[in-house]
């Protein structure tokens, strides 16, 4: 088996903005993976981010996908371009870590899936929030069965981002980010509550436009059945503050008939059981800042190394992916909309 502290894997990064850096700055302290190149359109920000990472700024993503030295691709490029950008490294033997979403549209999820598995190459989707070490800790307590028969799980996460998209900024468009913070957001707890609760079978959704000037909603509010019969609800808002360190609002609450498990993304975890006097608090040490990308990252490059699947497969990318376009077509049609409507 390889062994990635002496052969780490070599990967690019294509996709230079905020989350292509953040990436670039996590990889320092992630030893398992090398970062050899980096690709943008732009040649001044392939070249920025170059001197700033320390790897080769590739003029053309045909020359970068061409290297010996890039064995995996990292894709932080906006959603609506991710399809076009994971085939074309699958096409050419390469890796791929995609950030979600996986892509817009089922049809572009199910075709980097097929392409991936027909080149033998690994594809993870980036779905960062699940390797927290919170959401690992309620991930136990769900399993070891604290809450009894599962009754209800209520979340939400919202941030203030969409007050500063203009019409020179992807997220400004609704064709790369369809349902507007539940695409770009929301999406992060709609895949924890995949990962606790298993599949979604039926969406609800109703969105609204309060302030902003993009062609996205502000707001979105669903309602969701699981298959295994859970119901749920999740709300995510663009307009939001956090607090003084500009944290987002991020909870997950799930009630069953022998515990309540209360989860806030910054401040830590409680069980309230029944008969109980008062909250029990679940002991961790959180990541501090992006330190939790290095187990996504390391999760990627192991699973290349020996050949299992990494823990967010293309597949469960797409679920995600159509619990989001099952909530779009909800809130069009005004009526509850089943996952099967876009899988079948």
């Amino acid at each position: 088996m390889r062994d990635l502290a002496a052969d780490p894997l070599k990967i690019a990064i294509v996709g230079l903005g905020r989350w292509g850096n953040t990436i670039a700055g996590a990889l320092r302290g992630t030893p398992e993976l090398k970062l050899t190149a980096c690709f943008a359109r732009s040649p001044d920000t392939r070249a920025a981010f170059a001197r700033s990472h320390g790897c080769a700024a590739v003029q053309t993503y045909a020359e970068l996908l061409a290297r010996t030295d890039v064995e995996a691709v990292i894709v932080t490029v906006p959603n609506d371009r991710h399809a076009e950008v994971v085939i074309a490294a699958a096409r050419a033997g390469k890796h791929v870590c995609v950030d979600k979403p996986i892509a817009t549209t089922i049809a572009d999820a199910r075709a980097m899936i097929a392409t991936c598995a027909q080149a033998g190459i690994t594809l993870a989707v980036g779905a960062s929030a699940r390797f927290l070490r919170g959401h690992r800790a309620v991930k136990r307590l769900v399993d070891d069965g604290v809450l009894g028969n599962p009754a209800m799980v209520e979340a939400s996460i919202s941030n203030e981002r969409g007050l500063f998209y203009s019409a020179d900024n992807w997220h400004y468009y609704a064709a790369a980010c369809p349902g507007g913070p539940l695409l770009q957001t929301a999406i992060h707890q709609i895949d924890n509550l995949y990962h606790l609760f298993g599949p979604v079978r039926r969406v609800s959704a109703a969105f609204r436009k309060i302030v902003t000037r993009s062609e996205l909603p502000d707001v979105c509010v669903l309602w969701l059945e699981f298959e295994s019969g859970l119901l749920g609800t999740l709300g995510t808002s663009f307009i939001s503050p956090g607090d003084t360190n500009r944290n987002n609002a991020c909870f997950i609450h799930a009630y069953g008939d022998r515990a309540n498990i209360f989860h806030t993304r910054w401040n830590g975890t409680r069980i309230f059981r029944q008969g109980g006097g008062d909250y029990e608090p679940v002991v961790y040490d959180e990541f501090a800042g992006f330190d939790y990308l290095g187990e996504e990252l390391r999760d990627f490059a192991a699973a290349v190394a020996t050949g299992r699947a990494p823990e967010v497969t293309g597949e469960a990318g797409l679920h995600v992916l159509a619990v989001v376009l099952a909530a779009v077509r909800s809130g069009a049609l005004q009526r509850p909309v089943e996952l099967e409507e876009l899988l079948q």
